[in-house]
């Protein structure tokens, strides 16, 4: 993935950082509509390939689902430009 959230020695701890959901939401703040869009396309091909590899076909479907759904969304960026 292009956009990994990476601790620097400046950062809090985990324990001083919340949620796990606070801290995707603060780095996805950070960023544009097409740069999100293409890191959930990014991860979702990830967790697609793992839900394959442990044979539950129906979610390794509906990530990829997602996936594409996020590269349209670059691609309908891109051509606005």
């Amino acid at each position: 993935m292009s956009k990994a959230m990476r601790r620097s020695a400046k950062d809090p701890s985990p324990k001083q950082q919340g949620t796990v959901g606070e801290q995707v939401g603060s780095a996805v703040a950070d960023m544009s509509s097409a740069e999100t869009a293409q890191y959930i396309a990014e991860f979702s091909a990830e967790l697609a390939f793992l839900a394959r590899e442990s044979k539950l076909d129906l979610l390794a479907y509906l990530l990829d689902m997602a996936r594409l759904e996020a590269i349209r969304s670059v691609q309908a960026g891109q051509k606005d430009r």
